[in-house]
């Protein structure tokens, strides 16, 4: 969801109610996600690439403000997956690129529109490796960008403005006048759906094997922002990146595109692929200097990513990390905290990864984890 300024606290998983371990491996959770509604509302909505690509020089508007046109549809985009080959018998690659950056802004995440000319740049680049079949993979005619200003529902500035001034005037506290702005800026609907797509969908988009992330991990300050921390020092960002770097592939052999890329602050995805995943001790460690607005956010991003993880390992029964350099001891350590999750494994691709002698002593120690394990090279 990116580096908002303001507190997620409500970002969580608790009230799903059951565990599917296809949650995070089969695309049709990703379509059956974008066409549920709340009170008539679609808590996400993707932007439509093709649209996307057209709004070069311009600045992206909150979500209610943007065009029908702009958004693709779950119909349409599971239409498109099917046509693809279901995104090819090896790969499972699903038509959904998410956008993982910072806020620029508390009232914009990208004011000036940089982030986007940086995002067009990459997509204009890429594009031609999203629609070129390959064997069982067909192409993409069209794909979703889920990107969190554009696809939830945001908030009224005018409105939000409106009531803390009234506040004022009636002489509440700038806390109490705040707080009503934040209560006035959405419809008792949109908050209902804003919630829904913050409690039941946000790990999909990340997580998800068969989605591609684009990390913009270039500091803000470089964009003319005042932010004072910057991607890799945000707790948000840090979260994302994790979770997208956990069960994802390293390279799609069909799909010929990386799953997880990091842009830094140029065209292109060129800079950085994917790291090797960690697991949720290795993450409370990592989180612990990472900046959140809000203070409370420390235990409540550990909670998440622990019962992400417990969930999308749990039901991996593949994991390829085929071609990684080889790892740190640190780096075999969170290796080794996400096998010891993986009940269900029955693959693991450690091939030209090189993990050495001790990667190899720490690892046979998650063994005992995966029992259904048939393939270990």
């Amino acid at each position: 969801m990116g580096c908002c300024m303001a507190s997620r606290q409500s970002f969580d998983m608790a009230s799903r109610q059951s565990f599917d371990p296809t949650r995070y491996t089969d695309a049709t959770s990703l379509f059956d996600a974008l066409a549920f509604t709340v009170e008539g509302l679609h808590p996400v909505r993707l932007v439509r690439m093709s649209w996307l690509l057209q709004q070069r020089g311009t600045v992206l508007k909150r979500r209610q403000e943007l065009p029908e046109e702009a958004f693709v549809s779950a119909g349409e985009l599971r239409a498109i997956w099917e046509a693809s080959g279901r995104g090819g018998e090896w790969d499972k690659v699903a038509p959904i690129i998410t956008i993982s950056f910072c806020w620029d802004s508390r009232e914009h995440p990208d004011p000036n529109g940089v982030q986007l000319s940086l995002v067009i740049d990459t997509l204009e680049q890429e594009r031609h490796k999203y629609s070129r079949g390959n064997g069982s993979f067909k192409g993409f005619s069209d794909m979703g960008v889920f990107w969190d200003w554009p696809s939830l529902l945001q908030g009224d500035p005018d409105k939000a403005d409106e009531a803390k001034a009234a506040a004022l005037r009636q002489g509440k506290t700038q806390k109490d006048a705040q707080k009503a702005a934040d209560e006035a800026k959405r419809t008792p609907a949109e908050k209902a759906a804003f919630k829904h797509g913050l409690q039941e969908t946000m790990d999909l988009w990340y997580a998800h094997q068969a989605t591609t992330v684009l990390l913009l991990t270039q500091h803000p300050r470089e964009r003319g922002s005042e932010r004072e921390c910057g991607y890799d020092q945000s707790g948000w960002t840090t979260y994302e990146r994790c979770s997208a770097e956990q069960i994802k592939k390293v390279y799609r052999y069909q799909a010929k595109w990386n799953p997880v890329a990091d842009l830094g602050g140029g065209a292109g995805v060129t800079k950085a692929r994917r790291r090797w995943p960690v697991g949720p001790d290795e993450f409370d460690r990592l989180i612990e200097d990472r900046s959140f607005t809000n203070g409370a956010d420390w235990e409540a991003v550990k909670a998440l990513f622990r019962r992400m993880s417990r969930a999308q390992l749990g039901g991996v029964t593949i994991l390829s990390f085929d071609g990684m350099p080889p790892p740190t001891p640190a780096q075999v350590a969170g290796l080794a905290g996400c096998l010891r999750l993986c009940a269900r494994l029955e693959k693991l691709d450690l091939n030209n990864c090189n993990i050495g002698d001790d990667g190899a002593q720490a690892l046979a120690k998650a063994l005992p984890s995966m029992p259904g394990l048939q393939y270990l090279p």
